[in-house]
């Protein structure tokens, strides 16, 4: 249980952090978004819909936000819950 309140608080911050990417139209922002919308809802019981496939936002957050962008801290979140949430899934 702990655990996933953990990893609840690690999705929350990252869609706290990826939101503004988001809300300014920039499309791998909007992917990430989703599937940590997703990942929330799946980790708290709740999924909003069918598994989304495959996660990829690790691959995005590691291409967009590390290797071209200003936020390698950010995109090793976001690679930190997809591990978490694919263990889980």
């Amino acid at each position: 249980m702990e655990d996933k309140i953990m990893l609840l608080r690690k999705i929350q911050s990252a869609i706290q952090q990826i939101q503004p990417l988001a809300a300014k139209g920039w499309p791998p922002g909007q992917s990430i978004l989703r599937q940590l919308g997703w990942c929330e809802g799946f980790v708290s019981g709740c999924p909003s819909d069918p598994a989304p496939g495959p996660l990829s936002m690790g691959l995005i957050a590691t291409r967009e936000l590390d290797m071209y962008g200003a936020k390698p801290d950010l995109a090793l979140l976001i690679n930190d819950i997809q591990d978490a949430v694919n263990s889980l899934h």
